[in-house]
Formats: C-alpha cells, structure tokens, sequence
C-alpha cells in the first residue's frame, strides 16, 4: 500500500535545540517513520560568520513505507502540520470549529 505523509513545513514547530519545539510526532509514532537533519548541510571550509545556523534542523518521513496509518501523530500534532495518505484513505488535521455559534 502506497503511503505518503505531508509536512507542512511553514506550520510544523519541531527544533531539535529549541527546548519549547514540538516533537511529539517523534515520540508518538509507533512504527517511527520520523527522522531529523539539520535544515541545510554545513560546510566547515566556509569562515564561521556564513555558516547556516546548526540548530535549525527539520523533520523527514525517510520511513513513511512503515507507517500503518494510525493517525497518532496527526492527532498529536497542536499546529496540524501533517497528513497521511494511507492508500485511498487520507487522515488529516480536524479543522477548527468556527465560532460562528451565538448566545
């Protein structure tokens, strides 16, 4: 079965330093699909002042083909930065209720 599982990288909080950084994806998912590198690869030949930051790293699914559609990390996910397309099936964020009720 065809998996494939989207990271909405603008709304995704992860940060391997940054203590407040989301990573409840990581520790959530059962079959752990979820992988991290550092955003871009740092050259060392380059001076220090034009290095990329190294704490910025980024989330990969390098094992989305393990994954058995579950949903936990979907739902685990406060910013619903993912969604799983689980063969036919698409698990994805619930959306926020409107406020439009009135009192």
């Amino acid at each position: 079965m065809e998996v494939k599982i989207h990271i909405d990288k603008d709304n995704c909080n992860y940060s391997m330093y940054d203590p407040t950084g989301c990573k409840k994806c990581l520790e959530i998912c059962p079959p752990k699909v979820f992988a991290t590198r550092p955003n871009k690869k740092r050259d060392f030949s380059i001076p220090k002042e034009k290095r990329v930051d190294p704490t910025i790293w980024i989330l990969l699914t390098p094992w989305a083909d393990y994954c058995n559609g579950c949903g936990a990390c979907v739902e685990a996910c406060s910013k619903g930065a993912i969604t799983i397309q689980f063969g036919e099936k698409i698990i994805a964020p619930k959306k926020a209720a409107s406020g439009g009720g009135s009192s």
